[in-house]
């Protein structure tokens, strides 16, 4: 899975000069959290929601009204924004996105191609391909086992399973320890006792939970 894949393709921009209000009014309008700012056709920044409560932390200290208003119209989106976004490409790895984001802290990349932005990728997008890889939407049995870390110690699990009849839809993985490897995997056509059973027959696989 591609960056391609998951982003949001022609992000909606704004301007440094434009203000923060119309920043958070955009933001809103839109239900995004992310604004790329564009000047003369090239990326000069990124606004966020929390970039912008970061920058204007008196608004939640008990200004009035007018105060607020006064100062989210009188401060541009350059004051607030981020001049160096962390930026990704198309063909960028999912799970790189994913470790860039995590190492930086951050809430989103910038997906350019050419130095122009193409689309955007954020926590959200990453949040929704974990979903999909470990099969959290499809029916079936939700399995976990320990496994040692040896070369086809997985592949006997997936053959114990198809001999049964039962179709893998998701594989993810985790290292447990220094010899141990998880695996989450979701299992279509067979009922928790028979994969238990399956499993079962397969030497130094440990089942840890299996849940419909």
């Amino acid at each position: 899975m591609l960056v391609k894949h998951l982003m949001t393709p022609d992000p909606v921009s704004i301007a440094p000069a434009q203000s923060v209000a119309e920043a958070g009014e955009l933001m809103t309008q839109r239900g995004i959290r992310h604004l790329p700012v564009m000047e003369a056709g090239r990326l000069v920044g990124l606004v966020t929601r929390s970039s912008l409560a970061q920058a204007l932390p008196g608004l939640g200290t008990g200004l009035t009204r007018f105060e607020v208003n006064y100062l989210t119209s009188n401060t541009t989106v350059r004051e607030v924004m981020i001049a160096d976004p962390a930026l990704g490409s198309e063909d960028m790895a999912a799970e790189e996105a994913a470790r860039v984001m995590n190492a930086r802290r951050i809430s989103s990349l910038i997906v350019v191609r050419d130095g122009q932005p193409v689309g955007i990728i954020t926590d959200t997008d990453i949040f929704e391909a974990m979903l999909e890889l470990l099969g959290a939407r499809r029916d079936g049995v939700r399995l976990t086992v320990h496994l040692p870390d040896r070369p086809g110690v997985l592949a006997k699990v997936s053959g114990a399973l198809g001999a049964h009849g039962g179709n893998l839809t998701a594989v993810g993985g985790w290292q447990v320890d220094a010899d141990t490897w998880g695996a989450v995997i979701k299992v279509q056509n067979l009922s928790p006792d028979e994969i238990t059973a399956s499993i079962s027959a397969v030497p130094e696989v440990t089942v840890v939970d299996v849940r419909m």
